[in-house]
């Protein structure tokens, strides 16, 4: 099965298609962006006010994560998971990373990992 690659860009006058694992990361990656509560097909959608807050709030990967889990429910994703957000450790202080560790649910062997820069 082919998925629409996000953002919605056209190629020879049909959407662009991208794999199951890239839609998803695509998807983790406009969750990020957005602010939490901002999207009425999901209140758990948005979690750029958790990042936003990471700095004070030592929990923010755990929240983030289980929100974006709760989100891809919403959504009835079920195949995939948000296993884990690591903080990367950096020089540039002004800048926080993660590492995202997206897990299928159908193959345990599967996973993926993503940078995140919220």
């Amino acid at each position: 099965m082919s998925f629409i690659a996000f953002p919605l860009r056209f190629h020879n006058s049909f959407l662009r298609r991208t794999s199951e694992p890239e839609s998803i990361v695509g998807l983790l990656r406009l969750m990020a962006g957005t602010p939490g509560g901002s999207w009425p097909g999901s209140a758990n959608f948005g979690v750029r006010d958790v990042f936003e807050r990471a700095r004070t709030q030592p929990d923010a990967p755990k929240v983030a994560m289980e929100r974006m889990n709760r989100a891809l429910i919403d959504l009835g994703i079920t195949g995939y998971r948000v296993e884990s957000i690591v903080k990367e450790v950096s020089s540039n202080r002004d800048v926080d990373g993660y590492v995202v560790t997206i897990a299928s649910t159908v193959e345990a062997s599967k996973t993926y990992l993503m940078a995140l820069n919220p």
